[in-house]
């Protein structure tokens, strides 16, 4: 129900999305990325202003925070991952936050609307009902988990001042696909599919680069929630009255 007061961060929840990083889990949180193998990129030596932060493992106090480039055929664009041991929140340009957080009952997600100040709320139960219930290994990082089991190891690079594995192959789609992958912290430095350098047009290249790598206190790493209005996902059908609510149903096409 609307509860039309503040909650703290901690209730929060959350999973990623599709084409092009449109982070809202119609599942597929950098684009061709979550689709397993349909978006990748060459690896490439991280520029000298590119940053890297250590240790591997931080304490559940901290989260670690990625700022990635996402290149494709809607141009160039930032996408900020932030992770803890019970929390996962994905960021990007135009598009809402998504915060997931792992729950008794499974996985919770929680959208948050910036300019509106407005979130939606999304229980383990509804997202088992739609279909939506994402694996915390697929959230934990923009490429899919099983993307390497398909791809063949390529020796060593470094990334960020950070050792990386080098891997190489090809997309269902027949597209080149080059990753870098830092083994300790989970996540890829450098992923591209189609060609290191796309014809104009092209629609099925994509590159996801790190540009940079820190580890933050949790508590100031999340996105705040405080002032947010929160409507659980499941009463947005009888808010038909609620402008935010009725807009949000018509853009996402959801039938209550």
């Amino acid at each position: 129900m609307d509860s039309g007061s503040k909650r703290p961060a901690a209730g929060v929840r959350r999973v990623v999305a599709g084409s092009g990083l449109a982070l809202a889990l119609a599942f597929a949180l950098a684009g061709p990325a979550w689709a397993g193998d349909a978006a990748t990129a060459n690896v490439t030596p991280a520029a000298a202003t590119d940053e890297a932060i250590a240790p591997a493992v931080a304490p559940d106090t901290q989260a670690l925070v990625a700022h990635y480039s996402v290149r494709d055929a809607r141009g160039e664009r930032s996408l900020i991952l932030v992770r803890a041991a019970d929390r996962i929140e994905y960021r990007q340009p135009g598009e809402p936050a998504e915060l997931w957080r792992q729950t008794p009952d499974g996985i919770a997600r929680l959208e948050l609307f910036a300019t509106e100040k407005r979130s939606i709320a999304w229980a383990p139960g509804d997202l088992r009902t739609t279909g939506r219930m994402p694996q915390w290994e697929q959230l934990a990082s923009p490429i899919h988990p099983q993307l390497r089991e398909k791809l063949q190891r390529d020796g060593s690079a470094k990334a960020l001042g950070l050792s990386a594995e080098r891997y190489r192959g090809e997309s269902a789609e027949g597209q080149p696909i080059a990753l870098q992958w830092l083994a300790a912290e989970g996540l890829p430095a450098y992923y591209r599919t189609g060609l290191a350098k796309p014809k104009t047009g092209d629609t099925g290249a994509y590159e996801l680069k790190l540009v940079k790598l820190e580890r933050v206190p949790a508590a100031e790493a999340f996105t705040a929630t405080g002032d947010y209005r929160e409507t659980d996902y499941a009463d947005l059908g009888d808010m038909e009255l609620d402008p935010f609510a009725a807009a949000y149903l018509k853009r996402n096409g959801h039938a209550h």
